[in-house]
């Protein structure tokens, strides 16, 4: 009798100390749950992106803009300090094998605190400029452990427009030429990347929609490439990064 109560004490003892690692976040998180949270943030720092680039535009400063994307970035810096303290020590097992993953979630709080310091010295172009590092921080930290996502497909994409909107500028039809199949592949790898949602996901319509639309674009630009008329090319090319955003928006 004596011995079966050591027994059910001792068992009882392991039921209390794995409830207390339980309780004390010690179980490996998912990575669906580390995305979300990290995505999350994402979506407040994309509201403060939008501000800021409107600001760029601007001959001065608009001060209920400027305080509008500093209350966003405090915001999006609150809860990056709670991800951090969440998953530093504790990442999902997809990440359990990089050596540098404490030091990226430090990398992106550096640059959320570079886009900050920038908006509240009245310098939105070089926020702008931190806010653009810190979303390739990202890309680079789901590559390198082999995670495919097609918000990041999306994002080398829209670099490449970027990149072909300004050779329309300084070389016209001759500098954009070549940039088309590069164009073509990155939105091809961008198509065949695991969806951002279950297809039974709301979010999953106007997606299909809005890929579909950037196809579309896609092939007329190409077709007024090919047919040499630099006017709608110039008209389609100023349109795409916007279109690209689309997608991109949705997939965050």
């Amino acid at each position: 009798m004596k011995k079966a109560r050591i027994v059910l004490g001792c068992m009882l003892l392991l039921l209390f100390a794995a409830g207390s690692m339980v309780s004390f976040g010690q179980t490996t998180p998912t990575l669906a749950r580390f995305d979300e949270d990290v995505a999350q943030c994402r979506r407040v720092v994309r509201d403060y992106c939008a501000i800021v680039q409107q600001m760029m535009q601007e001959p001065r400063i608009d001060q209920a803009k400027q305080e509008k994307g500093l209350a966003l970035l405090r915001d999006a810096r609150a809860q990056w300090v709670r991800i951090q303290e969440q998953y530093k020590s504790n990442p999902p097992r997809e990440y359990a094998a990089d050596a540098q993953f404490k030091a990226r979630l430090q990398d992106f709080a550096n640059a959320l605190e570079d886009m900050e310091k920038a908006l509240a010295a009245g310098q939105p172009r070089r926020s702008f400029l931190a806010c653009g590092f810190g979303c390739g921080l990202f890309v680079s930290m789901h590559e390198e452990n082999g995670l495919p996502y097609a918000l990041d497909a999306l994002f080398h994409l829209r670099k490449t427009a970027k990149t072909t909107q300004a050779l329309m500028k300084t070389r016209g039809l001759d500098g954009v030429r070549p940039m088309i199949p590069a164009l073509m592949q990155k939105f091809d790898i961008a198509q065949k990347s695991p969806a951002p949602w279950p297809e039974n996901d709301e979010r999953m319509k106007p997606y299909r929609e809005a890929m579909s639309e950037l196809s579309k674009n896609l092939d007329e630009l190409s077709a007024a490439v090919a047919a040499g008329d630099a006017k709608k090319v110039s008209a389609l090319l100023s349109q795409l990064t916007n279109i690209i955003n689309r997608p991109y928006t949705i997939a965050l």
